[in-house]
């Protein structure tokens, strides 16, 4: 079964339909990234898979069971949040001792869990001193203490330098390829999420919009085959007589639709052209998304912003 099914989940606030009918299924030993603008339905969502939130209809489960019925839920789902619900006066290493203490884990994983998310340096420190990323790494450990095989993650890279999200990527890629763990990360960095996710959910007013592989969203907006060199227009009429569609953008360079690179490039070797780029071209996750979110008739809505966890009334 699947680590994680949202089965046909729905979920109003008043007048407001916050997510309808929403289904997708995250798999053991995958990252997948739920995406889609603020108030889209995203944090609704993981709250009604965490037992935060009581669903309309539809169910949310793990382990095909709802979260309120897992005997130990530490031990198979970790879930961060929100990164501020930590005693100021605590050190790093206290609170995940107090952690421990209230779900039966033994106390050295505190001690293992900080080493995991780099925080071993300064275990002793009073949280009251951490920088944003450093409590995001804190609430990590505290979602890794029962060594789960299932983590829901919202904006995990919120307030990380660029070598704490290249150390997110990496670690996120290490629970999924050689722990097994099923990750579910909502984000608004797109282009990190490009580089660390296999299967992407898009959602937008509540509604999903998309669903598939990173390769399979990508691949969709396949916009042709980008040669350049000197003496490229040699090339336009061979591909031509094969089938293809040439446009010159601009000089020393065509776009070459309906053929893939290997034609193209054999075409370049028939005619003792010599390249200096040979690419297929195809629209990146932020231009998927902004096309699959923009709002009809007008611009396109801001990418992701982060979500912040409110109370139950909340629509993020």
């Amino acid at each position: 079964m699947p680590a994680i099914e949202i089965r046909n989940l729905s979920k109003s606030f008043g007048a407001v339909r916050a997510v309808d009918d929403v289904s997708f299924t995250v798999e053991a030993g995958t990252v997948t990234g739920y995406l889609g603008p603020n108030g889209a339905g995203k944090t609704t969502t993981l709250r009604s898979l965490l037992g935060l939130v009581a669903p309309d209809s539809g169910e949310a489960l793990v382990n095909g069971r709802r979260y309120a019925d897992l005997a130990r839920p530490v031990c198979e789902v970790g879930a961060v949040l929100e990164a501020t619900n930590f005693h100021p006066g605590r050190t790093a290493r206290d609170h995940l001792r107090v952690l421990c203490a209230a779900a039966g884990l033994p106390e050295a994983r505190a001690e293992q869990t900080l080493g995991q998310v780099g925080l071993a340096d300064v275990a002793r420190k009073r949280v009251a001193g951490f920088s944003l990323g450093m409590r995001q790494r804190l609430a990590l450990a505290t979602a890794l203490l029962g060594e789960p095989r299932i983590l829901i993650l919202d904006e995990p890279a919120n307030g990380l330098d660029p070598g704490g999200i290249q150390w997110l990527r990496g670690f996120l890629r290490f629970l999924a390829d050689d722990q097994g763990c099923a990750v579910l990360v909502s984000s608004h960095v797109l282009a990190e999420v490009e580089q660390t996710v296999d299967d992407v959910v898009i959602i937008a007013g509540g509604r999903m919009v998309r669903e598939g592989t990173l390769a399979e969203l990508t691949s969709a907006g396949d916009r042709g085959v980008r040669v350049a060199g000197a003496g490229v227009e040699r090339l336009r009429a061979r591909l031509e007589a094969a089938g293809a569609t040439v446009e010159s953008p601009q000089d020393g360079v065509l776009l070459v639709h309906g053929a893939p690179p290997e034609t193209v490039g054999q075409a370049a070797l028939d005619e003792r052209v010599v390249l200096s780029e040979l690419v297929r071209e195809r629209s990146d996750l932020e231009a998927v998304f902004m096309e699959l979110t923009a709002a009809p008739g007008g611009p396109p809505p801001p990418p992701v912003a982060g979500a912040v966890t409110g109370a139950p009334g909340s629509a993020s």
